[in-house]
């Protein structure tokens, strides 16, 4: 475009009498010789980052999960089928359940993403699987066939797992369960949970396909919370209820210290707009 607009400008000068190789000379005589002096910089708001402290108070509704209803530590997952990083996450997960027992419980939600094409009716399948009782076989099926996932390769999944395929084509022709996958897409955005896979450990908040250390960081932390509570008196079902009783309904916010970077300080954006949906290493 600028050398269009430069052609122009030359060919427009020849045509009033100057000569080809004084087009330059005309067309710079008046510019610059050094930089310009840049405006002075309006004073910048602080910049924003998420609070590292924050508790969220995290419904658990109906969503599959896995691990006992009293376990002490609860985890809810925000994921994307078709995201590598939430497949990833997937043996630390296996870990976890390994390392914890009865002590942690895994609650996954849904939250696909708009650019992933097939993530929307993979995460329609899973659920029309959880109907039938096999959530958690359709899980595992779909996210070792990240490329595969079809509408009629998810059937084909479905014929595997020895579901009755007449309801399970039903519920996928019927968006039947659209609504509560919206729902919980909505509930993660407010949460600023908005990228996968997303995850919050009693309440609080842990980003991204992390090492199965940083996630016993914070289910140790946990963990020993809960006992206390429990040694108090209070029954292990209501632990989770009763550590995150106060806890926020949308993303807390606080100013980052000066030394944190843009890129360290994820992912700085105005809670009031919506967040970017993406993938997290």
């Amino acid at each position: 475009e600028i050398v269009d607009d430069e052609l122009k400008r030359a060919e427009k000068l020849i045509k009033s009498g100057v000569s080809k190789k004084e087009v330059y000379t005309a067309l710079t005589k008046n510019a610059l010789t050094q930089k310009a002096e840049e405006p002075a910089a309006a004073p910048q708001a602080p910049k924003r980052q998420p609070d590292p402290k924050a508790v969220y108070k995290v419904p658990v509704g109906d969503s599959p999960a896995k691990g006992p209803s009293d376990a002490l530590v609860m985890i809810v997952e925000f994921s994307d089928f078709q995201c590598p990083f939430c497949s990833r996450v997937e043996n630390t997960i296996k870990q976890v359940h390994e390392t914890y027992g009865k002590d942690v419980r895994v609650v996954f939600k849904q939250n696909p993403l708009p650019f992933h094409q097939n993530a929307g009716i993979a995460a329609e399948a899973s659920l029309a699987a959880h109907d039938q009782g096999k959530f958690w076989e359709m899980h595992a099926k779909l996210f070792a066939n990240q490329t595969a996932l079809e509408r009629d390769k998810l059937e084909g999944y479905a014929k595997e797992l020895g579901l009755n395929e007449a309801k399970f084509k039903a519920s996928l022709d019927s968006n039947k369960h659209k609504a509560a996958i919206d729902a919980e897409q909505k509930l993660a955005q407010g949460l600023g949970a908005a990228g996968t896979p997303s995850f919050f450990i009693n309440g609080r908040s842990l980003r991204g396909a992390q090492p199965f250390d940083a996630f016993k960081a914070l289910i140790d932390e946990e963990l020993a919370k809960a006992k206390a509570l429990v040694a108090a008196g209070t029954p292990r079902a209501q632990v989770y209820a009763k550590v995150t009783e106060n806890g926020a309904t949308e993303q807390k916010m606080v100013d980052a210290p000066s030394a944190v970077s843009v890129t360290a300080a994820w992912p700085r954006v105005n809670p009031k707009r919506p967040r970017p949906s993406i993938c997290i290493a």
